[in-house]
């Protein structure tokens, strides 16, 4: 059989369990004891002897596997040495908590003691007897004492260097290891005796553990009640024979002040009568109790007295609550488990919080909630679970507790609830949180959820507050879920179907609908057809004539308009709209109203470099090209002839359909010159004109007709002698001029004049009439005279 007794250093535990080990009539006859903490102890020894740092697990748990560890008859032996003497100083009590807490070490040392354990009957005591070693235990104790009392019990001991002060701190810092080892926590498993040991004697604790021991060993029939311990040790015969004693005394009173269990006997309006197991039963008043107990009941009291002036016995429930309190306390600190309490008033720098047995505890506000606390006096009254941080400061109670940290496990649990229990289309309740410009955040119970403006409605959402306001209680359906970023997508618009999925069966191409406009941007308009269903009108599709830079321009938010389906897309969930498809279109039949060769008077609307745009009706252009304002001067740029606003007369020369281009003209008004002077003047022919600009590379003649053509400064001069740059310079603005015309081009508007063709014309026209009138002998001119007019002619003049 298995005696387990855990608890926290300095709690008695060590001697309480060496002396059960010597006491009779414990259920199952002798048992050995083994000290578990004398175990690590001893490991820690042979690390500090070998030079091991108990801070390198690997170091330590190699230098632990080398070691003979083994216990014989309750003492510790390390390499065949007897170890217990070495085991108790302050280096290895500095040591031996860090070290404990290396888990293969731990498992060596429990491994050690379970074969220790095999085939007898063991009383074993440490931190994890109860909760790992030995979880089945037939009985199992938990030891427990305060700070100040453990401290108090060590400093007494004398084997310690170090002061009071220092010894409690080494403790707290021994509890705060011990409580958060990877394995082996210390902690109060379900089914543990516990027994506060602050205020008793260890043979008040004995008594209260073989008390215990018996009662339980009666129900499983092992108590041996012919067992004697035999011993040559006077000191050892002596504890036990006092043990003995104070255990049948112990079978005969009860210690006041003891926390006793009793069974209700009888309940009246004002008292509970309890049996505690003395010669009388005790009394409690009512008011004493939150709920009033039913005969039968068991419940746990403090022993006041055991017989007053009248032979009554004196319990109290109150004080059994405060004692059951601040137990539950320190293991709710020590497991890291909340406990419950009211928030009463608001404090600096925080809050009170009640706990019950009148025990209060701070509450910062920076840990009062998971949010920032905007509103601290929304608080007061209000009842919630807190983990206990702390609960005591420089050796006094001072209860601080965190709500925040529970609210943000809590949150946690539940999300993690969601994501392992909730499915994709499932309905979830929440509440409207807060809203951004995307959509807005439901709280699902501390976790939030996003319901997209997308997923408000098939249709356009402008405003999330226009479908939600904010702490309203809304059922959404579940859309996405991603455990490993966590997060939540719902929907409102799921609850109804997807109107895309009969789109076919209402909408076709072509088909002329309304819609509602309710979007503008630079490149069209959205129209909502329906609910859900919203299509694009492209900027291009507005008009047939209109040149629209901007929808604004001839659509305004929330209009009703009606437009042609020109295409759609269902897997895309787009719509092609057109606006103009809806009314006729003016260029269908423009060639009937301004057919080729038809006169018209029209104001300019626009110039550019290349031309002016004649405006026929509201929006439709025709182009007047500047090569088509006249047929003989050359117009360097529109605007030197025409003004924006001018009404000009203007012919259609052209009309193309395909690409909307109407051709206009102001010389076609009037018969093309060169046409008429290319019927009368033929290459060859002589021609009069006037000089109206002298170039570098020659002059410009204009000849009848107002045509200017070139004569090049080659074209002045017959003689190969002569310099034509010199000859050039002999001419003005203005000079009138005989010369040939050497090259005509009607259709390219260019001709070529030539003075030195001239002169050869001129030539020949002469010799041509003195031969004829050689001839007939009517010739009164002479070679002589001829060949000085041929030098007369050389000249300009």
């Amino acid at each position: 059989m298995v005696i387990a007794i855990d608890g926290p250093a300095g709690s008695g535990k060590s001697t309480v369990a060496r002396m059960l080990a010597d006491a009779p009539n414990l259920p199952g006859g002798a048992y050995v004891y083994v000290n578990s903490g004398n175990l690590y102890r001893a490991i820690t020894l042979g690390c500090i002897r070998s030079g091991v740092d108990t801070a390198d697990a690997d170091a330590v748990l190699a230098r632990a596997l080398s070691l003979n560890l083994d216990c014989r008859e309750g003492l510790v032996y390390l390499d065949g040495e007897k170890a217990d003497p070495l085991l108790h100083s302050d280096e290895i009590d500095q040591q031996v908590a860090p070290l404990s807490a290396i888990v293969p070490v731990r498992h060596i040392v429990n491994g050690l003691i379970r074969r220790i354990a095999q085939g007898v009957n063991v009383i074993v005591e440490g931190r994890d007897m109860t909760s790992v070693v030995f979880p089945d235990a037939e009985f199992r104790f938990y030891l427990d004492a305060s700070v100040e009392s453990r401290a108090r019990r060590r400093y007494d001991q004398g084997v310690s260097q170090l002061s009071l002060e220092e010894i409690r701190l080494s403790i707290i810092r021994r509890d705060e290891i011990d409580r958060n080892k990877a394995e082996g926590s210390l902690t109060i498993g379900e089914g543990v005796f516990y027994v506060d040991t602050s205020d008793l004697t260890i043979n008040q604790v004995c008594e209260t553990l073989v008390k215990q021991l018996q009662r339980k060993g009666k129900s499983m029939g092992q108590v041996d009640d012919s067992r004697e311990v035999k011993s040559t040790d006077p000191a050892e015969n002596s504890i036990q024979t006092q043990l003995q004693e104070e255990y049948l005394k112990s079978m005969e009173q009860l210690e006041e002040g003891q926390l006793v269990t009793g069974v209700v006997i009888q309940v009246t309006p004002d008292q509970v009568f309890v049996d505690v197991g003395y010669k009388s039963e005790g009394k409690i008043p009512v008011p004493e109790f939150e709920t009033v107990p039913n005969v039968g009941d068991e419940i746990q009291v403090i022993l006041v007295s055991k017989e007053n002036k009248y032979g009554e016995v004196i319990v109290s429930k109150q004080k059994a609550d405060v004692k059951l309190f601040w137990k539950n306390l320190r293991q709710a600190f020590m497991d890291h488990t909340a406990v419950e309490g009211t928030i009463t008033r608001q404090v600096k720098g925080g809050f009170d919080v009640h706990l019950g047995a009148d025990v209060h505890a701070f509450l910062p506000i920076s840990q009062s909630d998971a949010q920032k606390v905007d509103k601290p006096e929304k608080f007061i009254d209000f009842k919630s679970l807190f983990y206990v941080e702390r609960l005591y400061s420089d050796g006094k109670v001072n209860i601080v507790v965190n709500r925040r940290k529970w609210l943000e496990e809590e949150i946690e649990r539940k999300r993690q609830e969601f994501f392992a229990t909730t499915e994709i289309g499932a309905e979830v309740t929440g509440t409207v949180k807060s809203f951004t410009s995307f959509g807005a955040f439901i709280d699902l119970g501390g976790f939030d959820g996003l319901l997209h403006i997308n997923d408000m409605s098939w249709g356009h959402v402008t405003r999330p507050k226009d479908f939600v306001r904010k702490g309203q209680v809304i059922t959404l359906k579940v859309i996405r879920i991603d455990p490993e970023e966590k997060r939540i997508n719902l929907s409102l618009k799921h609850f109804t179907d997807d109107p895309w999925v009969h789109f076919n069966d209402k909408y076709h191409v072509n088909d002329v609908v309304k819609g509602r406009v309710t979007k503008l941007t630079d490149f069209g308009a959205f129209i909502e057809l329906e609910e859900g269903i919203e299509g694009l009108a492209h900027i291009s599709e507005f008009s047939w004539i209109r040149k629209v830079q901007k929808p604004g321009e001839l659509l305004s938010l929330g209009d009703e308009v009606e437009c042609m389906i020109l295409g759609y897309d269902i897997e895309a969930e787009r719509v092609s709209l057109g606006l103009k498809q809806v009314t006729a279109n003016p260029w269908n039949d423009i060639e009937e109203k301004y057919p080729k060769g038809l006169r018209l008077t029209r104001k300019v609307v626009k110039i550019t470099n290349a031309g002016a745009f004649i405006e026929l009706e509201e929006g439709i252009d025709g182009f007047l090209h500047g090569d088509d304002i006249s047929w003989t001067k050359k117009v360097k740029h529109p605007g030197s002839e025409l003004q924006v606003g001018q009404e000009v007369e203007v012919m259609v020369i052209a009309c193309d359909v395909e690409n909307r281009n109407i051709k206009l003209g102001i010389k076609q008004l009037e018969e093309d010159p060169w046409r008429s002077f290319a019927q009368t003047y033929k290459p060859g022919s002589l021609v009069e004109g006037e000089v109206t600009s002298v170039t570098d590379f020659g002059l410009f003649m204009r000849v009848p007709g107002g045509i200017e053509g070139l004569i090049h400064k080659t074209n002045l001069v017959e003689s190969r002698d002569a310099n034509p740059d010199e000859a050039l310079k002999n001419y003005q603005v203005g000079d009138k001029l005989n010369a040939v015309v050497l090259e005509l081009q009607p259709d390219k508007q260019k001709v070529a004049f030539s003075i030195k063709d001239y002169q050869k014309k001129v030539r020949r026209d002469e010799i041509s009439r003195y031969m004829a009138e050689e001839e007939s002998g009517e010739s009164t001119f002479t070679l002589g005279d001829f060949l000085k007019s041929k030098n007369d002619n050389s000249s300009p003049d």
